[in-house]
């Protein structure tokens, strides 16, 4: 568990935040600024606008609901979200557009209140612009809500009422569209509600349209029946979804001139839920150099503040003892620990009274039972307000009453404000004991705040430069680098020079990565202090993964095992990698026999995450995936047994990978959206090329065009970092290349992997892309360095045939073999690889080898052979949902000229007469027509066909011929698919 309340005393106090005018106006001025942007405001379009608070889709089924209320169709929407969703920017937004730019619209608005809830109809005022009505009989009407009809009006009044709406509205839309807003329906009195209903359900054929905005959360304070009736079927409801972190980057930059790092906009949206409201106070209201390093938090906005001091105010005693305690507690703020920091005897009467107030309640599940704010901010708010004497006794309460070991040591830290070595020493003692686990965070934390009550200089720069240290080991590199200048003035020492390679290393910078960490080599002293050696030893096995050097991983890995005992983190850390060592010489079976071993003496914590993370590297490359799979998932979660965020996400981007591979590509899909968020968190340049290679391929071959080119722009590296970034990195742009049949690109980026990561006798490629570049050699006419390189490569020894390199070689020289003219041994090539992958669940790569045994046999002529592999191509590509691959297939099937579609039935002369083409094309012509047409180059029709240039010019001549016509553009003109 974490020590988190220790950084209440460390983190930077935050001053109150002015609000400044340039750069917030209120609601007022977001709705003058998105107006400004709507259709009719300076030539602006909702999309533009909306982009800025993510909701352009749900102003488009606005703007096509109020379409269909033109044509005569009473529409009812609800747009639903929490408070700060929005819900009122996108509806003044859209009454704007109604108000200025739509033509013949009278727009009817209301907005409830709390208070004016208590008058009776003084919803219906707001919008037939009349006097609230008042009771004779009850004019000093009480504060409770009315449920019905019977407390004010009766039956016969409220119908009254209704018809006078209904007729008034009749009237109106017969000289155009009428739309009637109620913003926060939750707030309107129940009587204006019962009657806006009433209406809603009598409304037949007429031009109204109905818009509500609705908080779920106080959906209670709505009359059952009318709740009923707004969440029916016959109700269109509109949630409003939060911001992304790529919105909110697009926000701050646009309103605020912000230019926000990715780590920053997940910080964004885990603190304020992403929610629009809090995320705008926050970017107007905080410094822009606050966006620029690191935050362990966020400070509360303005409004938060201000609402939570006037809701303490005019709270119990009880209730702000419960409030100040669940602040102090944070996330261990059960129901009996509460009780017992705040003292309070009745704690379940303090939590109704704050559940009323909106302050705070109850939640519970199977496994917990705890009390939370209601809102983002609050925890702050609360805990900022109270006096720094009674936070001292809050955290003292709390050391006595939680039960885990880290979280009492953080509650103690919290009540010392001055040093203090013999809490120090314990928070020392149990570092040691977390590292032991793996639990770097937990490790960091505590070393952290043993730095601070540590009452001598040098003793307190030690610690503070091994939770640097272990800072990185848990992933937490944006947080690691916001130190790494404190580190950097420390005096020279084998110490210092570990912890700027170890950062350097994770930060994806080999070449200072190498010099750091040689320079901590060579000042340690394995003799007179063996555990620091070995440290800088295994900082170096983690630096020969990242440049693939088997050599390097192997001699440092032994070293750093011989300087320690097994089952220390620095031992079990090195043994976890040194079987990849192993297999990057090409050392297959002690490579196995390593990871055997590691499993023995791992135990279960989290160091046994090492270790199955780099067993599941290892068995993802031999072929074993679903064991792979079984590991990396383990791997991957870090919430109950702690470990590092940097083992987490490598697992994750291989998990990611391996789902690919078998086939599963809604889960890679999901892997990779999950494990971007805490990426980008952890600002982890070293795993970025390796998770989003994998998002490329997928999306490219989906079809997804603008999220494949932003994975391709994420997972770009620059020249001088480490193999294990640029290879992923190249891949990733080659894969998209190569599904828009753009061969020449896609062999420029391969290219350099030659001489970046070549496959010789005694160095073992991980990545697999030696028959992605025969192919793009093959495709543009390049056969001799194809046969060339395919040749050397067939020639290097193997200890061991591993089917899917064997599979890739073989249809690699089948391709090559049908260009060279033999489609009959071509054709044993392919189906040899198809064999290798019999009895293996491997669709992505018999669809690759399908695909191409198909493309070369139509080439050579052999029609039927290449239908009939290429409908299995396009089977195993549909079934995987690579539209891009399932649609170069229906071409190629086109091109045979014996998949020709769905004909009309030749019995009926008429039909035939009227669908049948009336220029004869032939199958291969009709390929190059539909290339052409759409926009192609010659060039670029070629090698999607798999044809020389010149036929491509041949047929376009004879298809011009056919048309009667003399250009590119007449064709595309002309031609359509029938004919």
């Amino acid at each position: 568990m974490s020590l988190a309340a220790s950084f209440r005393w460390q983190a930077e106090t935050w001053a109150e935040p002015a609000v400044t005018e340039t750069r917030w106006r209120g609601r007022d001025a977001r709705s003058s600024k998105l107006a400004s942007m709507i259709p009719g405001h300076h030539h602006g379009n909702p999309e533009e606008g909306l982009a800025l608070l993510g909701h352009a889709e749900v102003f488009e089924e606005l703007l096509e609901s109020l379409r269909a209320v033109r044509k005569g169709n009473v529409r009812t929407v609800v747009l639903s979200g929490p408070r700060g969703s929005g819900k009122t920017a996108v509806l003044d937004l859209f009454l704007e557009h109604c108000r200025g730019v739509a033509r013949g619209v009278r727009v009817l608005s209301a907005t409830g209140d709390e208070w004016e809830a208590q008058l009776p109809l003084a919803g219906y005022s707001q919008l037939m612009v009349t006097p609230p009505l008042r009771s004779a009989k009850d004019p000093g009407r009480g504060n409770g809500r009315s449920a019905d009809l019977g407390g004010i009006l009766n039956p016969a009044q409220a119908a009254n009422y209704a018809s006078t709406l209904g007729a008034h509205l009749d009237g109106l839309q017969l000289h155009g569209s009428v739309v009637v807003a109620v913003d926060d329906v939750q707030h309107l009195d129940a009587e204006t509600l019962h009657v806006l209903v009433f209406v809603m359900r009598r409304l037949r054929s007429k031009r109204v349209l109905f818009l509500v905005t609705l908080d779920p959360a106080q959906a209670r304070l709505v009359p059952a029946g009318v709740l009923a009736f707004l969440t029916g079927h016959q109700v269109s409801r509109l949630p409003l979804d939060p911001l992304s972190p790529h919105r909110v980057q697009e926000l701050a930059r646009r309103w605020f001139g912000i230019d926000l790092n990715a780590t920053a906009a997940h910080e964004i949206v885990r603190h304020t839920g992403g929610w629009p409201q809090p995320v705008v106070e926050l970017l107007g209201e905080l410094p822009p150099e606050t966006w620029q390093t690191w935050f362990s938090s966020l400070p509360p906005s303005s409004r938060v503040r201000a609402q939570v001091r006037s809701l303490l105010e005019a709270a119990s005693p009880d209730l702000v003892a419960v409030a100040e305690a669940t602040s102090v507690l944070g996330r261990n703020a059960g129901v009996a620990e509460v009780a017992r920091v705040s003292g309070v005897e009745s704690v379940m009467d303090a939590l109704d009274e704050g559940h009323r107030a909106g302050l705070l309640g109850l939640s519970v599940d199977q496994a917990h039972s705890l009390v939370k704010f209601f809102e983002t901010g609050t925890t702050e708010s609360v805990y900022e307000q109270i006096a720094p004497s009674r936070r001292i006794r809050l955290h003292r309460a709390a050391a006595d009453s939680v039960q885990n070991e880290g979280d009492r040591l953080g509650h103690r830290v919290a009540a010392t404000p001055g040093p203090d070595e013999a809490l120090a020493a314990e928070l020392e003692e149990y570092a040691r004991q977390q590292a032991l686990v793996g639990a770097w965070h937990d490790v960091s934390t505590a070393l952290f705040s043993a730095s601070r009550l540590s009452g001598d200089i040098r003793v307190g720069n030690d610690r503070q430069l091994r939770a640097v240290d272990a800072l990185v080991g848990s992933g937490n590199i944006a947080q690691a680098q916001m130190w790494a200048a404190a580190v950097d003035a420390m005096a020279p020492s084998p110490l210092r020079s570990s912890v700027l390679g170890y950062l350097s290393t994770a930060s994806g910078q080999n070449h200072s990565a190498q010099t750091q960490l040689e320079m901590a080599w060579r000042t340690s002293n394995p003799q007179r202090d063996p555990t620091a050696a070995a440290q800088v030893a295994q900082r170096l096995v983690l630096h020969g993964v990242a440049s693939w050097d088997g050599p390097v991983i192997t001699r440092w890995a032994e070293q750093a095992m011989s300087l320690t005992q097994a089952g220390t983190p620095a031992h079990i850390e090195s043994e976890a990698i040194y079987g990849l060592g192993l297999y990057a010489q090409g050392r297959l079976s002690e490579a196995e026999a390593s990871y055997r071993r590691a499993f023995e003496h791992a135990s279960e914590n989290a160091q046994k995450q090492r270790v199955q993370m780099g067993a599941g590297w290892l068995a993802l490359r031999l072929d074993d995936a679903e064991t792979a799979l079984v590991n990396f998932e383990a791997a991957a979660p870090t919430e109950f047994r702690g470990g590092s965020l940097r083992i987490s996400l490598w697992a994750e981007a291989w998990l990611a990978r391996t789902q690919l591979v078998l086939g599963n590509w809604d889960a890679a899909a999901a892997t990779v959206a999950r494990a971007s968020v805490r990426l980008e968190t952890s600002r982890m340049p070293l795993i970025r090329p390796l998770l989003y290679w994998t998002a490329a391929e997928l999306w490219s071959m989906r079809g997804d065009w603008d999220r494949a080119r932003y994975y391709v722009s994420q997972a770009a590296v620059q020249p001088g970092t480490y193999r294990a970034m640029q290879v992923p990195a190249s891949l990733a742009r080659a894969r998209f290349h190569e599904a828009r049949a753009d061969y020449e690109s896609a062999l420029a980026v391969l290219q350099p992997l030659t001489e970046l990561d070549p496959w010789t006798e005694n160095r073992v490629s991980f990545w697999p892309w030696q028959d992605s570049y025969v192919n793009a050699l093959v495709m543009t006419d390049q056969l001799d360095v194809a046969d060339a390189f395919l040749t050397a490569f067939e020639k290097v020894p193997r200890e061991r045939a591993v089917p899917s390199d064997l599979a890739r070689m073989a249809w690699a020289r089948g391709r090559l073999v049908a260009a060279q003219g033999d489609p009959d041994i071509a054709r044993e090539h392919f189906e040899t690889a198809l064999g290798h992958l019999r009895g293996h669940n491997r669709p992505y790569l018999r669809a690759r080898v399908s695909f191409a045994f198909g493309q070369s046999m139509r080439r050579a002529g052999k029609r039927r052979l290449a239908s009939s592999v290429l409908r299995v191509a396009r089977d195993l590509y549909d079934s995987l949902g690579a539209a891009t691959y399932v649609d170069r297939c229906d071409r190629e099937l086109k091109a045979t000229g014996l998949d020709v579609g769905n004909m009309p039935d030749p019995s009926d002369a008429v039909l035939v007469a009227v669908t049948g083409p009336q220029v004869q094309l032939t199958a291969q012509e009709q390929a190059v027509a539909e290339l052409v047409a759409a926009g192609a180059t010659n060039k670029e029709a070629a090698r999607a066909l798999f044809l020389a240039d010149k036929t491509v010019q041949y047929h376009l001549t004879r298809i011009y011929g056919k048309f009667g016509i003399r250009s590119r553009s007449e064709l595309a003109a002309r031609f359509r698919p029938t004919d």
